[in-house]
């Protein structure tokens, strides 16, 4: 406990990056997409670079302020003409390696594609439905074994009542 407790306490110090696109993910060859990005470390630029942490630099914003915990921006990324169509990563890295600095984050981008459409939920009941109540047979179990518990219960007490009632001492008077 003595461990577990500072531990969590600065872990709860420590927010998420965040990074994402903020109109429409998608994006033609040559365009431009704006992404917003907030809690990078401040004193360090950001690099957006094409699908992997090590990939191309596209765009660089050069030092998310004032701070580490309120840092926020929005950067305008060039998308390259001679990239494939399909779903890419846009990945915001830093040259920081404290707190939220150094963590990768990702957006996805669509280059000549549409936005996958999110899955329909399936339609959930809104009402209980009750065709019909228990059987017969199965209130009579209930009441069986009820029953059979209720004398359990009393044979038990009627036990524990006698052995803890005093016995008459022999040649007493009557």
């Amino acid at each position: 406990m003595a461990v577990v407790l500072p531990v969590s306490v600065a872990w709860a110090c420590v927010g998420l990056v965040v990074f994402k696109t903020t109109g429409s993910a998608t994006v033609e060859p040559g365009g431009t997409v704006e992404v917003f990005g907030g809690e990078f470390a401040s004193g360090e630029p950001v690099n957006v670079r094409l699908d992997s942490a090590d990939g191309p630099v596209l765009a660089t914003f050069p030092d998310p302020q004032p701070s580490t915990m309120t840092s926020r921006f929005t950067l305008d990324v060039p998308i390259p003409d001679d990239i494939s169509p399909g779903e890419h990563l846009l990945v915001a890295t830093q040259k920081h390696h404290d707190m939220n600095g150094g963590i990768p984050a990702r957006a996805a981008i669509y280059v000549n594609a549409a936005e996958p459409s999110l899955p329909t939920p399936e339609e959930r009941p809104t009402s209980i439905v009750a065709s019909s109540g228990p059987g017969v047979g199965s209130l009579a179990l209930v009441a069986l074994g009820t029953a059979a518990v209720a004398l359990l219960v009393a044979a038990a007490a009627s036990a524990a009542a006698r052995r803890s009632s005093p016995t008459p001492a022999e040649g007493g008077e009557a």
